[in-house]
């Protein structure tokens, strides 16, 4: 039983320093957002000695959230502490700490930050959980280092009361794969029972280190392990902590998302980019419910030409990592995370955001 997940409870728009990411088409009613920025120029920015801090002006998120993810990518020699709020009713949340991030612990704090739990909200260990819905946030980012190592910002945001709209197949982005190489978490025996993020984590660098000619993007399981043990958790599952280890690379970019269906991975997975989706490994197995503690990732390397999905599945020995799963088992199983997605590409890389 596999217990690396924690059970936690789009057309893209150039808005200045905002873009306003969907990795597919979605209806009006859609149930998820992603707002991301590759500048700061329009955060507040003020300076207290060796740290820069940013505030972000409110952002719509085009929807009534209430779980909202923040995943940052910035370069090794710089620190962070992130924090977001909400605007319940016109009035803004107070300031819930998402994480404090550093490349390495030995020089500065690396950790989530659970315990904050108030009337409006409370955070589980990575997200943000409010009360109430709320339409805007902010956030603020204590930046020490070179605020120019600040690479990027994404912040996600779902309508968990929202029934999303009907997912219509992506049928183009079937019969399509990418040759994810083959890791498994099997080979560690101190993490076979916990790496499978760390795991699918490496597995999405090689394919970049192999795609790019880039032999330095690569990383080993061990290596991605302690690069993103977060020991408020404790472990390895932290989802922005494994986005900002693959966006700390120069050239990568890197996030947190959730998606409103399949047709968002049918997408990504056309357009050449392998993702990791964190899913019930019961239910995926085709287990009717999910069970304590088998919170999993997997890497969705593309589709049958029946639509069915191909992941590598780093829970498994090596022989059996590439396998294929029925689409109604992974649809079922990803629902279990919200439909949390690892997206990864390289910064020049064309991949399914629509700039208007």
């Amino acid at each position: 039983m596999n217990a690396c997940w924690l059970d936690r409870t789009a057309a893209a728009l150039l808005v200045g320093a905002c873009l306003v990411v969907a990795p597919f088409r979605v209806a009006a009613d859609r149930a998820t957002s992603l707002l991301a920025f590759a500048r700061f120029d329009r955060f507040a920015r003020s300076v207290a000695g060796p740290e820069t801090v940013l505030v972000s002006p409110e952002l719509d998120a085009g929807l009534a959230w209430d779980e909202m993810i923040v995943s940052w990518n910035v370069a090794t020699n710089v620190t962070l502490a992130i924090e977001a709020r909400g605007f319940l009713e016109g009035r803004p949340t107070r300031w819930y700490g998402l994480g404090r991030w550093s490349a390495d612990p030995s020089k500065a704090p690396r950790t989530s930050l659970d315990r904050q739990r108030d009337a409006d909200g409370s955070v589980a260990t990575d997200t943000l959980v409010l009360t109430r819905p709320a339409r805007r946030s902010q956030v603020r980012l204590t930046v020490r280092g070179p605020d120019a190592g600040l690479k990027f910002l994404a912040c996600s945001f779902t309508d968990t009361r929202a029934m999303a709209a009907p997912d219509v197949p992506e049928r183009a982005g079937w019969a399509r794969t990418n040759d994810v190489p083959i890791r498994s978490q099997a080979e560690y025996p101190e993490g076979v029972q916990s790496w499978c993020s760390p795991t699918s984590t490496s597995m999405l660098l090689a394919f970049w280190a192999r795609e790019l000619g880039r032999p330095e993007l690569d990383a080993d399981v061990r290596e991605v392990a302690a690069g993103v043990h977060d020991p408020g958790w404790p472990g390895t599952g932290n989802w922005p902590f494994n986005m900002a280890f693959v966006g700390a690379r120069p050239g990568l970019r890197a996030c947190v998302a959730r998606f409103d269906g399949l047709s968002g991975l049918e997408a990504w997975t056309r357009s050449g980019v392998p993702v990791a989706i964190s899913v019930s490994y019961a239910m995926l197995k085709g287990a009717p419910l999910t069970e304590p503690g088998d919170g999993h990732l997997v890497v969705v390397c593309g589709f049958t030409p029946d639509g069915d999905v191909v992941v590598a599945d780093p829970g498994v020995r090596r022989e059996r990592v590439r396998r294929v799963f029925p689409r109604s088992d992974v649809a079922r199983a990803w629902a279990a995370s919200r439909r949390t997605v690892y997206l990864t590409w390289p910064e020049d890389r064309s991949v399914p955001i629509d700039v208007r």
